[in-house]
């Protein structure tokens, strides 16, 4: 199956772009355990996953209904990662790195179709 392949869930990037959304939904939501559970930076990580989880949330619901407004919550995603990249922590430099693999294929030819076909 190519990018240009249609499937029963969309073109492959954008199957792509669902699988790495959910990654992202659930990483957050392992980070707020893990502070809740720890007790270090609960209301910083909870602020922070609430923001950033709801934005792959968002980029997850737009995508399925064929909205553009899922490229601009991948926006808001990739400068909240560089900022937690600069300021907290550089190991977030992987999130930044997958939120750069999430725009790169919401720009491949198959998932600019699919993102101005109706849903």
């Amino acid at each position: 199956m190519t990018s240009q392949t249609p499937s029963r869930f969309g073109p492959v990037p954008i199957v792509i772009i669902h699988a790495l959304a959910g990654l992202g939904i659930v990483f957050w939501l392992s980070q707020i355990v893990s502070a809740l559970i720890d007790g270090t930076h609960v209301w910083v990580t909870l602020g922070l996953g609430l923001i950033l989880g709801g934005a792959h949330v968002a980029i997850w619901r737009m995508t399925s209904l064929h909205s553009t407004h899922a490229i601009w919550a991948m926006w808001f995603v990739f400068v909240g990662d560089s900022v937690l990249t600069i300021f907290v922590n550089w190991h977030a430099i992987v999130l930044v790195a997958a939120t750069v693999a999430l725009l790169l294929l919401a720009h491949m030819p198959s998932a600019r179709r699919w993102f101005t076909s109706p849903s």
